[in-house]
């Protein structure tokens, strides 16, 4: 039907009065009919087609077809004028007609009304469709001034009869039913044009077979005419019919978010239905957290974080429902509709629009470094730890990706940065700057790069100004680094440069004529600052003779090359090697003579270190040289060390080494070793037998050991250096006296000496680098000393500690101690206020076992109830601290989670909804929950049901409580796996209530049985549709 405003209403043959015959909406319907006015219509739109059949076919297409009344269209301003057309010349209203039109009388208005029809039309003919119609003219054209009855009624001409009139009426010509023609005929026509006036009739195409059957038993002369109420609800059923067989799913053609600065988001989504069914939206909120609401102004979706987003950017995801269907289908249409979307006749409703993105954080704060540097170090020392301790805190991030330490100020060449990783570090060092900066990178937890940073290490060369400004760089996940570099200072001390010296014995005597003897029985080379030398020099001095000679023969796998002067008497090897290798090196050069001389020779030895270091003075020892004939010498024993005992340490040995000389037959059968002058009570000889030794040994008392048994002198000399000197007391240098006896029986004249000394102990120096604990009751113990630095100048090797309660105690307070794998620690608790670790260790093992002490509380909670607990370490030495490490540890109740929930939905009765759409919990002193409650505690009615679906992997189950509404979840689980639990408990209603909505409260238990102080709450409304 047109959309213009409505001018006249057209008579129809075949109805009587203002009725519609529903033959005249078919598309091929018609008749020779006569017609007063030509209605301007397009029937195309007219929707009696494929739906109209459809729905003649379920039994309301009559009542389709009679709603379809015929309107005339009148051109805007006009009150009366002809019909016209598109696409035809518009004709006068006074022409001569093919009938009788009763009553007609000329009007004085008739030519404006031409006129203005004439202008309608042109502009109708613009405007009009692809449809056209035109009128064919039949009779003699009417005078222009031919009267026009005003009425809009006109009276129905019945076909194949005529009526009277007077000399006004029109004779309408008769009407044949066969054949039949179109009331409207649609003839293109070229172009507009005017046609003379004359009597029209409308005429249609020739109907077909098929349309003529059905136009005439659809006519109905006695269907009343249709109202706006019939219109709006036959517009409902066309759509019911659309959605019910031939529904097409809602698309979405595209989605976009937008981050505003207050940390939300906004989502738009762009949905449209093909079937112009009105859209619903239904939001299911993230999993993650947060609330996504619907703004009903603009259509868009906003997103609001449950918490504000610091750190790392959050990762976010939910659905929204797109659904057309507004409406249920009852009955029969409703299996219908499932029947088509069975076949594919009909589409889904809903469509399921998944939205992600990533929420930027709001601010995100950069790492700290809290870090001490390590003791001094003393220069071309080996290297040493460059941080003894090192904490690292980072409020909204778990990890680091790279930290840079460097040398700032005070960098000197040879200044030396290293690294040894820690077992199982995923973190890669980087050296740059000649060593002089490392930079630490991979992602990894804190605690992995406080690892890290105390692996690093430092040595140097040269002194510099004492001092080396260390800078150390932090980068976290996101990138950040802190806002100001790091820094420590490490102390240098200056390089001691201790002289290597020898202490030496010479050999022989040499008998002319007899073969090379070793030029020195005894080598004992001592170095404070160098384990190695570079070089030993070694020459004859006064006394030598032409014929006089050195030589060397260096032993398989050595590293020492000999290069001697052209008269063999200066021989010089060089290294650089071990101490003890020179030593034996200096024992392996012999010596001989072709001239008896003065009978001495006097041999010069020099000493350089690998620092270049000279001996002060050249070692001097002298070389008998005796005549060609036998002359039977003494026993002599000539002992050679220098022992230092610290009190408290194991033993130490007494002789480094020791020349025999001059044993008949090369054996002895006794030695005697004893303490004399300056002997203490607790000072004692200890003797552990050398593997394969027949030597016997006897102790008459702690100061005093005999050796018996014929042995060779290199069994006595082996025998003699296993001997042990140990005190209980510092006090002066003890004389140890040793003597020897050869086989015959005889004693050396004059026995061996050795000086003894004891020193006391260095006490080892404890510090606590980590903040005072604080203990929550009820909860697991926390770590007394989470950082513990251990240090001894004369011990690598700790026996014991202890750790003591030793302010405010209270009963109940327990200090624990699980063992670790791998150390030889053990602790017992007394049952008081200590607890007492044992066994020989490591200074790092002992660092981690009190690093690992836990300490509970079963009550004293408050400020003024802190603990204070000291430790102290004992070494090898059995001496402790100078002064104990202490500590505190505070105690106070637990802290009440808390929860927050949203939830404000719909739910039609019978039907089920998640009515907690968020819930969030924290817990600032707990990860794990023992129990929650959801209740109805506002409205409840009977069949009002709060269920809960177990969840794989989820540990917490549910039991609901019908008559307090009541459901109660258990089992303990952490926060995350409760918060998921709540979010899928769903509520069911049965009936509506007084009172359509249920308030739901929301309560959670921690693992220290507290509920949080205010509950959640949600509100859920019951409606009927």
């Amino acid at each position: 039907m047109s959309g213009k405003a409505v001018g006249h209403r057209k008579s129809r043959i075949g109805a009587e009065g203002q009725f519609w015959a529903a033959a005249r909406l078919l598309d091929d319907a018609g008749s020779n009919r006569p017609a007063r006015h030509r209605v301007e219509q397009q029937r195309s739109p007219i929707p009696v087609g494929r739906v109209g059949a459809l729905a003649v076919s379920l039994g309301i297409g009559l009542a389709v077809a009679h709603a379809a009344t015929g309107v005339a269209a009148a051109s805007e301003g006009e009150t009366e004028s002809s019909v016209t057309s598109a696409g035809s010349t518009t004709q006068d209203t006074d022409a001569p007609r093919a009938g009788k039109i009763r009553g007609a009388k000329r009007s004085t208005d008739t030519k404006a009304e031409t006129d203005a029809d004439s202008a309608t039309t042109a502009d109708d003919e613009t405007a009009a469709g692809p449809r056209r119609w035109h009128a064919r003219f039949e009779g003699p054209r009417r005078a222009k001034d031919a009267d026009v009855d005003e009425s809009r009624d006109t009276d129905v001409v019945t076909a194949g009869t005529e009526q009277s009139a007077d000399s006004d009426e029109v004779a309408v010509s008769p009407v044949t039913t066969a054949p039949r023609k179109r009331l409207f005929a649609r003839v293109p026509d070229p172009a507009p044009q005017t046609a003379p006036a004359e009597v029209v009739s409308l005429q249609a195409p020739a109907a077909t077979e098929k349309a003529t059957a059905l136009s005439d038993t659809l006519s109905d002369t006695t269907t009343p005419a249709s109202s706006p109420v019939d219109d709006a609800l036959l517009a409902y059923v066309r759509r019911l019919i659309t959605h019910t067989l031939f529904n097409k799913t809602p698309v979405v053609r595209s989605v976009t978010t937008e981050q505003i600065v207050t940390g939300q988001v906004v989502i738009r989504i762009d949905a449209y239905d093909p079937n112009d069914d009105p859209l619903t939206y239904t939001i299911e909120q993230p999993a993650s957290g947060g609330v996504v609401v619907r703004n009903p102004l603009d259509g868009s979706f906003l997103y609001t974080p449950t918490t504000p987003v610091i750190g790392n950017p959050r990762p976010v995801e939910f659905t929204v429902v797109v659904s057309d269907s507004s409406v249920d289908l009852p009955g029969l249409l409703g299996l219908l509709h499932t029947v088509a979307r069975v076949i594919g006749l009909a589409q889904a409703d809903t469509y399921r629009q998944t939205v992600a993105f990533t929420v930027d954080p709001l601010v995100q704060l950069p790492p700290s470094l809290l870090a001490t540097p390590a003791l001094p170090y003393v220069v071309k020392s080996d290297p040493v730890k460059l941080l003894s301790a090192a904490a690292i805190v980072d409020p909204d991030s778990t990890q680091l990706q790279s930290i840079t330490v460097s040398i700032a100020a005070g960098k000197q060449i040879g200044d030396v940065l290293g690294y040894t990783a820690p077992s199982g570090s995923v973190i890669t060092p980087v050296f740059t700057d000649d060593n002089r900066t490392v930079t630490l990178s991979g992602l990894a937890s804190l605690a992995d790069y406080e690892a890290a940073l105390k692996a690093i290490t430092f040595s140097a060369t040269k002194l510099g100004l004492a001092t080396r400004a260390i800078e150390i760089t932090l980068t976290d996940e996101q990138g950040v680094e802190n806002l100001v570099p790091a820094g420590v200072l490490l102390l240098l001390l200056p390089a001691i440069q201790f002289p290597p010296s020898l202490f030496a014995v010479g050999g022989g005597p040499f008998r002319l004529g007899g073969d090379p003897v070793k030029l020195l029985s005894i080598a004992e080379i001592t170095d404070a600052d160098s384990s190695s030398l570079q070089s030993v020099t070694v020459s004859l001095g006064a006394g030598k003779q032409t014929g006089d000679a050195l030589s060397y023969t260096a032993p398989d796998g050595s590293q020492i090359t000999a290069s001697f002067s052209d008269d063999n008497r200066s021989v010089t090897l060089t290294g650089p090697v071990t101490l003890a290798e020179f030593e034996a090196a200096l024992k392996d050069i012999t010596f001989s003579a072709t001239q008896l001389g003065l009978g001495l020779r006097t041999v010069n030895v020099t000493l350089t270190d690998t620092d270049g270091n000279d001996s002060l003075l050249p070692a001097t020892v002298a070389m008998g040289v005796l005549p060609a004939i036998v002359v039977e010498l003494p026993l002599t024993v000539t002992p050679l060390g220098t022992p230092i005992h610290t009190i408290g340490k194991p033993p130490v040995k007494l002789i480094s080494s020791v020349l025999i000389a001059n044993a008949d037959g090369g054996n002895l059968s006794g030695a005697t070793i004893v303490i004399g002058p300056g002997r203490l009570s607790g000072d004692t000889l200890t003797y552990t037998a050398p593997a394969g030794s027949t030597i016997q040994v006897s102790r008459p008392n702690d100061w005093t050991i005999e050796l018996t048994g014929l042995a060779s002198v290199e069994q006595y000399t082996a025998a003699l250096q296993a001997i042990s000197f140990s005190a209980t007391q510092v006090g002066l240098t003890r004389s140890v006296t040793i003597s020897v006896t050869e086989e015959d029986g005889d004693t050396s004249p004059v026995p061996g000496v050795v000086f003894a000394n004891t020193i006391a102990p260095v006490r080892p120096l404890l510090t606590v680098l980590s903040l005072p604990a604080t203990y929550t009751l009820g909860k697991s113990g926390v770590k007394v000393a989470a950082n513990v630095e251990i240090g001894d100048l004369d011990s690598t090797v700790l026996t014991g500690a202890t750790v003591k309660i030793s302010g405010g105690r209270q009963a109940g307070d327990l200090l624990s101690f699980a063992p670790i794998d791998g150390n030889p620690v053990s602790a017992t608790w007394n049952g008081t206020d200590t607890l007492t670790f044992t066994g020989t260790a490591t200074l790092a093992q002992y660092e981690a076992a009190l690093e690992a002490v836990t300490f509970t509380a079963t009550g004293g909670a408050g400020l003024l109830d802190t603990r204070t607990v000291t430790i102290d370490v004992v070494d090898d030495s059995g001496v402790g601290t100078l002064l104990p490490a202490t500590v505190l540890v505070g105690v106070k109740n637990p802290d009440r989670p808390t929860i927050a929930t949203v939830g404000a939905t719909f739910v039609k009765v019978g039907n089920t909804v998640k009515p907690i759409t968020s819930a969030t919990i924290l817990d600032t002193d707990s990860t794990m929950l023992t129990g929650a409650s959801v209740a109805i505690t506002a409205g409840l009615r009977s069949g009002d049901t709060l269920g809960y679906n177990a969840i794989n992997g989820n540990p917490v189950t549910a039991v609901y409580n019908t008559s307090t509404g009541v459901l109660t979840l258990s089992g303990t689980a952490t926060i995350a796996q409760y918060k998921q639990a709540l979010e899928a408990v769903t509520f069911k209603a049965t009936q509506l209530g007084v009172l359509p909505t249920r308030t739901i409260t929301v309560n959670v238990v921690d693992d220290s049985n507290l509920s949080a102080l205010v509950a959640g709450l949600v509100l859920t409304t019951v409606s009927l549709i």
